[in-house]
């Protein structure tokens, strides 16, 4: 009898391991399994990624913070655009990971993705793509990227679901790095700059897409210089494009004017040595470009007519930071200590101190403006405006480069990660992108 009921204990026992490990596989594939769309495919919408269920779980050390959202996986993940379109959260950039989020991509081998996000964070659906994306923009049919597969530069339009409907390359004459996107005039303007292995000299090629794909026109913008694009906009009854070079240790502002039809009439502008514009943008009546010469901020102001009026120094002494310029609603300049509120003649009518090394993004809701900055790899977010001057400081380790987008009632950043600090936590080693909405 006791024979017969230690054989039945036995077969218990084996049979509650046997459930109890079927248990503990289904946890573990739940945990570390994601279906990662592949460019052509339709994106996952119903299975929650790994990593929001451990976030969802914990608690932010910050109180400002509402919720916060990870993306990753053991190599290098970096956001190049964020998007707020039809009440939900886009998230694109590029990675080298080949696991966790990014699982069954070749690790190493840097490609580009798409995230979409409820509002409340909740990922919604996840695409990785057979290219790098450079620039994202939106459009009334879904996106549209600037991005490269191989030397190969092209424009890829993407569904809201984020799957690709269509893309077009440039033809692989060098080296060709897509940069710039612009969407004008129901066309598509897709910058590259184009390196010539010979002379080391680098380009900027043009094209001029229908909002159908098709190649309404090929520019070449080149110099006896290396040209780096500034911008891309529209001027008198066409367009003018923004470049920046350093020749023989100095500085140029490059301005072409141009139609859809008409070749590009150059207007070159000297700043003088080792002056090099770092944004160029419009002011007034005219344009301005901001330059920076060993921590001298320089605001050079142009006509209408693209003729040099003035300039003007915007530091009263020479800092070590990176100068950048932004726009939105009312322009702002950057002088590494300060952010400087210009008027429409180009002087200050009023500043703010801002201790970052650089602004990363800006962004404005008709109320407030607001500009990300990173020091020492944290980041700083600065509220102008308002009923008040307002600092976000989330705690963040590592960080290089940081987007904000703007709801109807808060503030999403975005942001690179490479280590846990008090407000993120870094699940996937490597670069994480970190995702962080504040409420205002």
């Amino acid at each position: 009898m006791k024979a017969i009921l230690n054989k039945r204990q036995v077969q218990t026992v084996m049979i509650l391991t046997a459930v109890i490990l079927i248990l503990l596989c289904g946890v573990a594939y739940t945990v570390s399994s994601r279906d990662v769309t592949p460019a052509n495919g339709n994106a996952n919408e119903t299975q929650r990624p790994p990593h929001e269920i451990l976030r969802s779980a914990r608690v932010s050390a910050n109180d400002s913070i509402e919720w916060e959202q990870n993306i990753g996986g053991s190599g290098a993940d970096i956001a190049v655009s964020v998007i707020r379109k039809n009440n939900e959260l886009y998230i694109f950039g590029n990675t080298d990971s080949g696991d966790f989020d990014f699982a069954g991509r070749e690790s190493g081998s840097t490609r580009g993705f798409g995230a979409r996000l409820s509002l409340a964070g909740s990922t919604l659906a996840f695409t990785a793509f057979d290219f790098t994306i450079a620039k994202v923009i939106p459009t009334s049919a879904g996106f549209a990227a600037a991005g490269n597969e191989g030397m190969v530069a092209g424009l890829y339009t993407l569904s809201d679901s984020l799957t690709v409907t269509g893309k077009v390359n440039m033809p692989p004459l060098h080296a060709l790095t897509a940069c710039g996107l612009y969407e004008y005039d129901n066309r598509y303007f897709l910058v590259a700059e184009s390196l010539d292995e010979v002379t080391k000299r680098t380009s900027l090629l043009l094209h001029v897409y229908t909002s159908g794909l098709t190649l309404e026109r090929e520019k070449l913008f080149s110099h006896t210089y290396s040209l780096k694009l500034l911008d891309l906009m529209p001027y008198s009854s066409g367009y003018i494009l923004a470049a920046s070079a350093q020749y023989q240790d100095l500085g140029y502002l490059t301005v072409a004017r141009f139609t859809t039809i008409s070749p590009p009439a150059f207007t070159d502008v000297n700043l003088g040595y080792k002056y090099v514009p770092e944004a160029f943008m419009p002011l007034g009546d005219g344009f301005a470009a901001v330059s920076d010469r060993d921590g001298n901020c320089e605001l050079l102001l142009l006509g209408s007519n693209l003729v040099k009026n003035k300039v003007l120094f915007l530091t009263e002494t020479p800092n070590d930071c990176k100068k950048t310029l932004f726009y939105a609603g009312a322009p702002y300049a950057f002088t590494g200590e300060k952010l400087v509120e210009l008027g429409d003649d180009g002087r200050s009518v009023g500043s703010t101190d801002f201790d970052v090394t650089r602004i990363t993004d800006f962004a404005n809701n008709g109320k407030a403006a607001f500009a990300a900055g990173v020091k020492n790899g944290n980041l700083k977010i600065l509220c102008l405006g308002g009923n008040e001057t307002k600092l976000l400081l989330p705690e963040t380790t590592g960080t290089t480069r940081a987007l904000i987008s703007l709801t109807a009632n808060g503030l999403t950043a975005v942001s690179d990660i490479n280590g846990k600090s008090r407000d993120c936590g870094d699940f996937f080693g490597g670069t994480d992108v970190w995702i962080s909405k504040f409420p205002l």
